[in-house]
């Protein structure tokens, strides 16, 4: 992998996790469901990663759009 191509896939790997936990982390089916298969500790963790979600939800937004504005 070069870094070229890490250059292009970065701002979406941030993006998607920022999604992907931001709609694991409100979605109250989801949380339900957690809190019967997942062990207290790593809800903690992930409860804990709210703030980091949003902040890499907007931000891989805006790099991810700028990326597909200039290329």
């Amino acid at each position: 992998m070069t870094h070229e191509l890490l250059d292009k896939l970065f701002p979406y790997l941030v993006f998607y996790y920022g999604f992907i936990m931001t709609l694991f982390l409100n979605l109250p089916k989801v949380q339900k469901l957690a809190e019967k298969h997942v062990t207290p500790q790593l809800l903690k963790q992930m409860n804990a990663h709210r703030g980091l979600a949003l902040i890499c939800l907007f931000v891989g937004s805006v790099w991810s759009l700028q990326n597909i504005w200039y290329y």
